[in-house]
């Protein structure tokens, strides 16, 4: 049962907390700071214009349309001018129902400390700024809540009403981010092997599973969600003659490479650019295609031909080299702690710092120990606080991994949260930074609230 004090404090102060933050935010900064801001908001303008979706004078295919939707709608009733504190407050709104819904993840595992998770959800430095500025992830984290949030109903109740409505969320999350797709694939089988070790450990027999019926019911979550996509792949044939949900896979697979190559190799970015390019080059005029496409990589037709280039340069890579970008990637991915975005809102200084350490080459720990010695007080302060908080949370986390694998009756809810964190933290590759964490924080969040209920657990039976 939900404490009505408790509640009404957490409201204030998050609601004073966020006023706060855009008070000493500078003029702008909900859009300029905000991560391929452009991508989103340009669309959203064209979307209230002209009820189409262009950006650049093109139609839109660099992303998926849902984020630009819902900016659309404060810019249609408030203007241009208006709609930044609209934007902040309807994220902010959805990072608190994101905290809400989480609650009844935790229930699956504990009735106690519901309002502890809430708080380290709505009040996570990541999460909190990411709601303050133009970028998708705070939309695409509460969908993806809701799609686990009834993943573990699902454990419960196989029923056809919650296998529509998973096929449903998880449709609207990926054209929030198209990289739901892969979520909705791979539902079947997490679904499965979720409610396989449940029955396994209730010591029931595999025979007794109806596999018939899991099977055609699971064809009905990639079904629903089939259909929700669908749209948009119809609008790209209609305006390109081609079915493609996105056209982003080749750039993000170069920035991957290019991310490799810095972390793994030592590369400066600028060298991995430039080598990168020879690469493409050299595959273009194998393939006979237009070359056109060293001058625009971001267009449609040249998407096709940058992703296969990209990915035979990633795997022609040493090993070695993808063991390092790896640890890089998802040591920055869960323990970064999102300072440069408090930063860059508060107008602080400090982003040239960044930019030079991103580009320059990579040399581990002594990079990082030269950042933080040129950061000034305020930048340090905040990266400490974050980073701080990062890490704790991760450590506790594991415990609390440990745990759901220790409690046989939550074993297939805690396999079910391992697995879906797995797949977004191998979708991100070499990529990983703070703001693609936030729409797993939730769930991170989760695993540390259950680590301290162990450790409270455990320190009471000692006592």
């Amino acid at each position: 049962m939900i404490n009505t004090l408790s509640e009404k404090i957490l409201i204030l102060v998050f609601i004073v907390v966020n006023i706060t933050l855009y008070y000493f935010s500078y003029d702008g900064a909900t859009l300029n700071e905000g991560a391929d801001f452009f991508q989103y908001y340009s669309p959203a303008l064209s979307f209230v214009e002209n009820g189409t979706f262009i950006i650049n004078d093109e139609p839109f295919v660099f992303g998926t349309p849902l984020y630009s939707i819902f900016l659309a709608i404060p810019i249609f009733f408030l203007g241009i001018d208006n709609s930044s504190v609209a934007i902040v407050a309807m994220q902010c709104t959805l990072l608190y129902f994101t905290g809400f819904v989480s609650r009844y993840l935790l229930l699956q595992f504990s009735s106690k400390f519901g309002i502890l998770l809430h708080a380290l959800i709505i009040f996570n430095p990541n999460s909190i700024i990411t709601a303050h500025l133009v970028q998708s992830e705070t939309l695409f984290t509460f969908l993806l809540v809701c799609s686990v949030f009834v993943a573990f109903k699902i454990i419960d109740n196989f029923s056809l009403k919650n296998i529509i409505l998973l096929g449903f969320l998880t449709g609207l999350a990926a054209l929030t981010r198209p990289v739901a797709l892969y979520l909705l694939l791979s539902w079947p089988l997490i679904i499965l092997i979720a409610m396989l070790v449940r029955v396994k450990l209730k010591g029931n027999k595999l025979s007794c599973f109806d596999w018939r019926s899991y099977f055609i019911k699971s064809f009905f979550i990639l079904f629903v969600g089939g259909l929700v996509v669908s749209p948009w792949y119809v609008r790209n044939y209609i305006e390109f003659d081609k079915v493609f949900f996105t056209a982003n896979s080749g750039v993000y697979l170069k920035d991957q490479y290019i991310q490799l190559k810095n972390k793994g190799s030592g590369q400066s970015s600028i060298e991995a650019q430039k080598e990168h390019k020879k690469i493409f080059m050299e595959y273009l005029d194998q393939e006979s295609d237009p070359s056109f496409c060293l001058d625009d990589e971001r267009h449609w037709s040249c998407n096709t031909n940058l992703t296969h280039a990209s990915l035979n340069a990633i795997f022609k890579e040493p090993m070695i080299v993808h063991i390092k970008g790896f640890i890089d990637s998802w040591s920055t991915l869960f323990l970064s702690g999102g300072a440069s975005n408090i930063r860059n809102y508060l107008g602080i200084e400090g982003k040239n710092l960044v930019v030079n350490f991103q580009t320059k080459s990579f040399n581990g720990l002594e990079s990082i120990i030269k950042l933080v010695q040129n950061m000034s007080f305020s930048y340090l302060f905040i990266f400490i606080f974050t980073t701080a908080f990062a890490v704790i949370s991760r450590v506790i986390g594991i415990v609390g991994f440990f745990y759901l694998f220790k409690d046989r009756e939550r074993t297939a809810y805690g396999l079910l949260l391992i697995e879906t964190i797995s797949i977004f933290t191998a979708a991100y590759l070499y990529l990983g930074q703070s703001r693609f964490r936030v729409p797993l924080e939730p769930l991170l969040m989760l695993l540390t609230v259950v680590g301290i209920l162990y450790i409270v657990k455990y320190v009471k039976v000692d006592e």
